[in-house]
Order: structure tokens, then C-alpha cells, then sequence
């Protein structure tokens, strides 16, 4: 129907997409392991960077205190079960596997560029599927809706595997589309490295392969083929070595090779959170994606008859993944989407396909001038749902991790030892210095642990964000008069995290002077 000219129009447009896409993960993205994902992820990353399976402490084999091992596992850890020493991540290490070289070539940092990366693949990938399901119009409309969900842009500034799932997720896809069933076992590996828990879409997009009829998307005559085993061989045997290589880790860093750092399944997974579930992911999926998503649905009714296929798989894909999360413990905030978006991408792919056959068949060359501002208007209305679910926010939100981090670093000696609970994963990636996690501190050992660290070279600090004190001295006060902390921080980064050095308490005592240097490190570089 369109012109080579037009056709590489639509092209640009997708390519403008995923570029945009990317900047935004590149300009706006957090740069920072905090919390308990992103500083499993990034110290995974750099462990096996530096050819170790997992981060070790030196100090843990030393230290006096009971469950010494608990105190330094540091958010999104757990202590290890097969090596003394280290801790065994709660997220599955694919993905940081997966980005490893990036920390290897590049420094530490490196590893931070892998999800606007993706990001940027995922929504080209929505254009070539979008294209081969309904023209080069619905893979333009396919790669902006795509680049403009509320939660992809939330997710694409953040060190996490959600984006990198989908984008593999829909290579898969892509590569079974275009009959391409090593490839496609090769993504679907990948996938299952980086989120083994999504075992059943490989189950679904193997059993596409193996039944196999789907002609060529650019094919003049796409007549079906017949069924033959070598596509489904293919598939398998490019899926195995990822598929060794989960069973591996598991067995090294949790004990067997079919457990994991979230625990027995039986505590994730329970019918009785499907009407829970259901209820909140539709409301958030209407409210972030529109009504619009809903129009996925019709796609395998509405395509030309040879591609019908390729659509059911889709819907396929999508029910897999929403059987999974429907399942799964329940969580009250929208994000959490972001488990959904290897569904919420092909959906937005069906629902594009689907508008624009519909208005093409109803409006002609008029409705090519729909669907473009169809996009335009559900594009922009994204990106404002993006900006009140502060997506382009989470680089100021996050940023104190990594000022804790540099702080700790700079400020403080470097065998410096640092109780920390929220800011631990920080303390160890960005600072590179002990943490120790003072919530998992028998109450009784505060006072000894401190005096232990300085005996033997390790000075001590306590470091809380500003929230966390109140809960600091509940836990100490009764039992230490530094669990007070009743006197002025050595530092305050950002306004929110506070460094003690618990020396200063007893001179403060005395009536010696003390005035808190306030810091942003960031404002600075």
C-alpha cells in the first residue's frame, strides 16, 4: 500500500522512538544502587566482572557477633548457604550476568548503560512486529506507543532486568515471526537466564516452533509450510546453553538447581491472589496504557489470514505472562507493572496492528492521517502519565544512594567499617567499604561491635537516612547510649542521609563544638 519513501518514513519514526527511548535512560537515569534490585543486580555485576560468583566480605569470618553472616548480607541479599563469607543475591543473577562485560571493559559504571540499551531494542523490536503483523504504519504506531508507556519510561531510568525481559521477550517473538527458530531459542535462553520464572512463554513460543506452519512475512505467495522437526531442534538446542547455565548458578550460589533467592514457590504463588491481582494490574494497565490496549484483543480477528497466527501467539505470550503475575504475591503500587511488560509491549504491538488495519480499511488514505495522530495524541498523553508517576524523576528520588555512596568514599578512612541498613547495597558498590547491617545487630552487641572495629583498624560510623533514626534507637537506646544518637552527624548528604561517627558522642558529651558538614557530592561533578 505504501511507497518505499513512505514506508522508510514510518521507518524513521520508529528509529526516532528508540532513540528517544534511550536518551532518556541515558539523561534521566539514576546511576545508582540503592535499592534492594539494582544493588543485587550491580554488585552480582561486579562480582562476576571480577571472576567471582558472588560478593564476599573479609570481615565476616572475624567478627564476634552472633549471625555475623546476616549483618553482612547487604540489601537484596541473603547469607550464602554454600560459601562461608558471602552472600547469595535474592534477585536471579542472569542479568547481571548478562551485563557482566559491560562492567568488566567499562569500570562498574558501565553496567548502567545496559537498560537504556535495551530499551532502545525493545521498541525497534515492537516496530519489526508491528510491521510484519500489519504494514510499516502499525510498526510506527507499535515502536511510539511502546517508547511512550508510563511504565517503560519509569523503568528504562532504572538499574533493573524488566526491560532487558521484555526486549528479550520480544526477540523471541520477532525471531519465531520471521521463522528464525535458532535465533529465537538463543533470545528465549537469554530470557529464562535473566527471569527463569517465565518459563511458560519458552513452553508456548517452543511449542509455536514445533508446529510451525508460519510463511515467510515477506513472502508473495505465504503459503504454509510443511511441519518439520529441524525448526524445534534448533530452538532447543540454541535455548540450552542458557538453560545449563540457570541450572548452574542456582546450584552454586542457592544450593540445587531448581531453587532461587526468592524462596519456596509455595510462598509466591497462591490462587487466592488472583482476585486481588486482577483487580489491581487491569485498573493500572486502563489507567497508564488507555482503553486503547484493549484493542490488542481483536488483533488475531482483524489481521490478513496468513498472519492470524503470529497474532494468537501473541495473545499467547500475554496469557502466559498474566497467568504468572496474577499468581504472585500481590503489590499495592502501580510499577509493578513493569512484571507485566514483556504482556504490556506485545499488547501494545496488537492493539497498534489492530487500529491500523481498522482504519485503513475504514478510511483510507484519511486514516493513515488518524493513526498518525492517534499516535501523536496517545504518545504525548504518556509521556504526561509518565511525568505525574515521577519517571522523570527518579534520578533526583534516587540520587542519594549515590551521594552516600561518594560521600563514604571520600570522607571516610578507608578501612572504614559502616552500619547501614537502606544505604548497604550503596555503601558496598559505590563506596566499595564494609557494611554492616545494623538491623540485623543482636540490640546487645551494638556497643561491642564498635568497640571490636576500632580495635582491630576498622573504624566505625553510622550512617541512617533521616527516616531510619527513629527506628536506629528503638532498636539500640535501651541498650547503648550511642543507640541514642544524640549527638550531631559528622556529615548529612542531601538533606536525607546522616553519617555519625559514634567517637564524637563522648567529646560532645564534654561540651566540644561540633558542626555537621552538609554535602552534596553530586552538585559538584
Amino acid at each position: 500500500m505504501f511507497s518505499r519513501t513512505v514506508s522508510s518514513l514510518f521507518a524513521g519514526i520508529a528509529i526516532v522512538a528508540a532513540i528517544a527511548i534511550a536518551a532518556v535512560g541515558f539523561l534521566r537515569g539514576t546511576y545508582a544502587a540503592g535499592g534492594s534490585d539494582s544493588s543485587c543486580y550491580a554488585l552480582m555485576a561486579r562480582a562476576f566482572a571480577s571472576g567471582t560468583l558472588q560478593p564476599s566480605s573479609a570481615l565476616e569470618s572475624q567478627v564476634p557477633w552472633p549471625d555475623a553472616s546476616r549483618t553482612f548480607a547487604p540489601g537484596g541479599f541473603v547469607p550464602s548457604q554454600s560459601k562461608p563469607a558471602a552472600a547469595a543475591p535474592v534477585c536471579a543473577p542472569g542479568f547481571s550476568l548478562l551485563i557482566a562485560p559491560m562492567a568488566a571493559l567499562g569500570g562498574p559504571d558501565a553496567l548502567f548503560s545496559a537498560t537504556p540499551i535495551a530499551g532502545a531494542l525493545l521498541v525497534w523490536l515492537a516496530f519489526l512486529a508491528g510491521r510484519a503483523l500489519a504494514g510499516p504504519l502499525a510498526g510506527a504506531m507499535s515502536a511510539t506507543l511502546v517508547a511512550t508507556s508510563p511504565i517503560v519510561l519509569f523503568q528504562v531510568v532504572q538499574p533493573m532486568n524488566d526491560i532487558t525481559t521484555a526486549a528479550l521477550w520480544m526477540a523471541v517473538y520477532v525471531a519465531v515471526l520471521f521463522r528464525r527458530p535458532g535465533l529465537a531459542g538463543a533470545c528465549c535462553g537469554l530470557a529464562l537466564l535473566v527471569r527463569p520464572n517465565l518459563l511458560p512463554l519458552a513452553l508456548v513460543s517452543g511449542v509455536f516452533v514445533l508446529t510451525d506452519r508460519i510463511p515467510e512475512p515477506k513472502a508473495l505467495n505465504p503459503e504454509p509450510k510443511a511441519l518439520s522437526p529441524k525448526p524445534g531442534v534448533a530452538f532447543c538446542l540454541a535455548a540450552l546453553p542458557s538453560a545449563v547455565a540457570v541450572l548452574y548458578l542456582n546450584a552454586r550460589l542457592y544450593g540445587g538447581p531448581l531453587r532461587s533467592g526468592y524462596g519456596q514457590l509455595g510462598n509466591l504463588f497462591s490462587l487466592a491472589n488472583i482476585p486481588t491481582n486482577a483487580a489491581r494490574y487491569s485498573g493500572w494497565l486502563i489507567q497508564t496504557e488507555t482503553p486503547l490496549i484493549l484493542l490488542g484483543v481483536l488483533a488475531p480477528l482483524v489481521v490478513d489470514g496468513h498472519r492470524r497466527r503470529p497474532a494468537s501467539l501473541a495473545l499467547c505470550l500475554i496469557a502466559a505472562t498474566a497467568a504468572i503475575y496474577l499468581a504472585y504475591t500481590p503489590f499495592d503500587d502501580w510499577s509493578y507493572l513493569r512484571f507485566l511488560l514483556p504482556a504490556i509491549t506485545l499488547l501494545l504491538v496488537l492493539a497498534s496492528a489492530a487500529a491500523t488495519i481498522l482504519m485503513l480499511r475504514g478510511g483510507g488514505k484519511v486514516g493513515v492521517f488518524v493513526v498518525l495522530f492517534g499516535m501523536a495524541v496517545f504518545g504525548l498523553n504518556g509521556v504526561r502519565l509518565a511525568r505525574e508517576r515521577f519517571a522523570f524523576d527518579m534520578q533526583a528520588l534516587e540520587q542519594r544512594y549515590r551521594s552516600a555512596g561518594v560521600a563514604a568514599r571520600d570522607r571516610l578512612p578507608a578501612d572504614a567499617a559502616i552500619l547501614t541498613t537502606w544505604d548497604s547495597g550503596a555503601i558496598r558498590f559505590h563506596a566499595r567499604k564494609e557494611a554492616i547491617v545494623w538491623e540485623a545487630l543482636d540490640p546487645a552487641w551494638l556497643d561491642r561491635a564498635l568497640e571490636w572495629l576500632s580495635q582491630h583498624g576498622h573504624q566505625p560510623f553510622i550512617l541512617v537516612e533521616s527516616w531510619e533514626e527513629p527506628r536506629f534507637r528503638e532498636r539500640f537506646a535501651a541498650r547503648s547510649a550511642i543507640g541514642k544518637l544524640d549527638w550531631p552527624p559528622k556529615y548529612e548528604v542531601d538533606r536525607v542521609v546522616r553519617i555519625y561517627d559514634p567517637a564524637d558522642r563522648a567529646r560532645y558529651q564534654r561540651g566540644d563544638k561540633f558542626v555537621t558538614e552538609y554535602l552534596w557530592p553530586l552538585r559538584t561533578r
